[in-house]
């Protein structure tokens, strides 16, 4: 690679894994080429309806920014105007092989989905990597000079090595690499201000005998620098930059876990979760962050990112290592139990055929993101359906079909008592109990009518969610009978 980007040559970037759209916007010299082999997500993300939902993300990529998709479905179906994109040093293809072989450097942002069975078994296998192997060996075939790649997908410390290694006995000799490791710490809801403004870029490499950093760190770097201030972007060694990843995604389901379990002691003292939480993050060494009581964390990463540190630790010997942060993962996945439990305590002993509704408003794991993976929601309306009750759904963003193909390969027959509706006045009617899952500003806004709603609502009208999440004094005065996570 050279020391710098050419005056008048466009560098070339390819993206394996649809994603990174910051860089581009911020370096308009280069081009980037985003890849997948998946066609109808490539043609998505072509199209002028944006494959994923992310706050922020359509003001980068087209002229008119956030544009709701009942407008673009409004207009005439011959209708031949396109929303303007902004960036025209960005594009979206399922043709691989023709730019990778093109691309001097080479972005690894591919899933690595966990293939753990735990809690249902004591069996943690780790991360699933076929899709780095698949991205390596298509790597190797069509490389025939000097590529760097940069690795930023989930995956156990060592990957680089083992890429190295790889290329090393598959590539034609002509081809050579650099392997870098850059983890990405981006959250879903807050994507794009995290791209935007990161705390810190991590990129991770060999060092070199005389200690001096690679051509190669700098050249990385420089596609930062454009508007992250170096003091940001830290540099370390390969195996620190891959275990940092998981490392500070399992401190924070931790932190979760550990206001969840004193959300438990709360309900059971008469203390408050929320002043615990407030009290306890004023000391600096605490902090305020992560500390409200909830369902517990889901998601594509928290727990995927624990089981994979659960698996390390038990490969290299650290039993109870191992032990511990399985215990992080036993209290998320007892939350929603106990929550139940705590539901049924307002209801006869037995509701089976007695049509007692609950409705759960919020379906994706948390706000200002559509992703259903991992969500709590889940064990919510399993644990519901077990106690007999029958579940209305309804969530204003996550399409409705998927919330349906959820419920039927997580609850199996008893999906059957689950009907997912298009509006919280439709989930909540004939019901004897709201859990607000997902704090989406439509429910707490002035466009529910919660008088209304109380109105047709059946005893004991019972209202729960997350402490501090919802106007719990508001929510009283119309009639309900108010429970808060964490709270007596």
């Amino acid at each position: 690679m050279p020391s710098q980007w050419p005056q008048g040559s466009c560098q070339k970037v390819c993206m394996i894994g649809a994603g990174y759209v910051a860089l581009a916007s911020k370096n308009p010299s280069v081009h980037f080429n985003v890849v997948d082999k998946n066609a109808s997500l490539i043609a998505a993300w072509n199209s002028d309806h944006i494959p994923i939902f992310e706050p922020g993300l359509e003001d980068i990529l087209f002229d008119d920014g956030e544009t709701n998709d009942k407008a673009l479905c409004d207009l005439p179906h011959n209708h031949q105007d396109r929303r303007i994109r902004r960036l025209a040093n960005i594009s979206f293809s399922a043709d691989i092989c023709k730019h990778i072989s093109d691309a001097h450097m080479i972005f690894i942002c591919v899933d690595t989905p966990s293939e753990v069975t735990f809690p249902d078994s004591d069996e943690i296998r780790g991360l699933d990597l076929k899709n780095i192997e698949s991205a390596i060996n298509s790597i190797a075939q069509l490389s025939t000079g000097h590529k760097v790649i940069v690795q930023k997908s989930t995956a156990p410390s060592g990957i680089c090595r083992w890429m190295k290694s790889t290329l090393r006995e598959t590539a034609p000799p002509t081809a050579s690499f650099d392997i870098v490791s850059s983890p990405e710490f981006l959250a879903q809801g807050t994507a794009m201000q995290d791209l935007l403004s990161p705390n810190r870029v991590v990129i991770g490499y060999e060092p070199a005998a005389d200690g001096a950093i690679p051509e190669t760190v700098k050249t990385l770097t420089r596609l930062y620098t454009p508007w992250v201030s170096k003091e940001r972007i830290v540099t370390t060694d390969t195996w620190s930059s891959e275990l940092a990843k998981i490392a500070s995604n399992a401190l924070i389901a931790q932190r979760i876990s550990s206001i969840n379990s004193l959300s438990a002691v709360c309900e059971a003292t008469g203390a408050s979760v929320t002043e615990l939480s407030r009290i306890a993050g004023l000391d600096p060494r605490i902090g305020p962050l992560c500390l409200r009581a909830g369902f517990g964390f889901g998601g594509s990463c928290l727990r995927k990112d624990v089981c994979c540190l659960i698996y390390l630790a038990r490969e290299l010997g650290l039993y109870d290592v191992a032990e511990y942060w399985r215990g992080v993962i036993q209290i998320n996945d007892s939350q929603s139990a106990r929550i139940t439990q705590r539901i049924m305590s307002f209801l006869p002993s037995d509701v089976t055929g007695t049509e007692t509704k609950a409705a759960v408003l919020g379906f994706s794991f948390k706000k200002n993101t559509t992703d259903i993976r991992n969500t709590t929601a889940i064990n919510l309306v399993r644990d519901l359906l077990a106690r007999g009750l029958r579940v209305n759904i309804f969530d204003p963003h996550v399409p409705r079909q998927r919330i349906e193909k959820a419920l039927m390969l997580q609850c199996g027959a008893a999906h059957v008592n689950t009907a997912v509706v298009e509006s919280t006045e439709a989930a909540c009617e004939g019901c004897s109990i709201i859990v607000l899952h997902t704090d989406w500003d439509e429910f707490l806004g002035t466009s529910v009518d919660w008088k209304e709603i109380v109105a047709r609502m059946r005893e004991p009208r019972l209202f729960l969610g997350p402490s501090g999440s919802f106007d719990a004094h508001k929510m009283k005065q119309y009639g309900f009978t108010v429970l808060e996570v964490g709270k007596p």
